[in-house]
């Protein structure tokens, strides 16, 4: 099943900007669309229905956990900072340069719901037991990217190449239980044999920032 193909984990797909149109322009791509909420994911469908063969939607959150949690659905249709994690007010206000009315009211969640939480060991020992390659690992789960990559287990060798977003620092980061902290971010990546090669600004005031690594020994 996998021979041949270049395989992609899309966690936290959002619309599928990164996903949709790889999958779409290669016959050779097959992804694994993680993505909780079910608006997005019912898109997912939709938008790989001539694909859907190579293109996977599982409405799932990933953690370094197994069981169910709140996941809180953003106020702003593109729904980019849907979360597991709850935002940091204090952060949001000091630190995000955001001053109207209609700004703030972006950053909070309009509501929540239950979904089904996995780590990725025991989703892929269920799911794929036979993979054997993930050519490239694209993360972005608001707040959640380390413990996704702990809860990956020894199946964290299979990346050959990734990107994860994380926060800057502890004071900026934009969710309360988030400790998805670049220098950790770098540190765990590196103990497990990948070279990090680029870092990347999010956003412009640079609160996040994007973890370019690939695999080498």
């Amino acid at each position: 099943m996998f021979e041949n193909n270049y395989v992609l984990f899309d966690v936290g797909t959002n619309w599928g900007e990164d996903s949709l149109p790889k999958c779409a322009n290669d016959p050779n791509v097959l992804v694994w669309a993680f993505e909780p909420t079910p608006q997005l994911a019912d898109h997912l469908r939709r938008a790989s229905t001539n694909f859907s063969d190579r293109y996977t939607v599982v409405p799932v959150a990933l953690e370094n956990f197994d069981g169910e949690a709140e996941f809180h659905i953003q106020n702003n249709p593109g729904m980019g900072q849907n979360s597991l994690n709850t935002y940091n007010q204090d952060a949001v206000n000091n630190h995000w340069d955001r001053r109207t009315p209609e700004q703030l009211f972006e950053f909070s969640s309009s509501s929540s719901i239950k979904v089904p939480v996995f780590k990725l060991e025991t989703w892929i020992n269920a799911n794929l037991p036979g993979l054997d390659h993930i050519d490239h690992f694209h993360c972005d789960t608001q707040g959640s990217d380390l413990r996704v990559l702990m809860g990956m287990g020894d199946y964290i060798n299979l990346i050959r190449s990734g990107k994860v977003e994380c926060a800057r620092d502890k004071e900026s980061r934009l969710y309360n239980e988030s400790t998805n902290f670049v220098d950790d971010v770098c540190d765990f990546l590196e103990s497990k044999g990948f070279k990090i090669n680029d870092i990347q600004s999010n956003d412009y005031l640079g609160n996040e920032l994007n973890v370019y690594f690939e695999k080498i020994k």
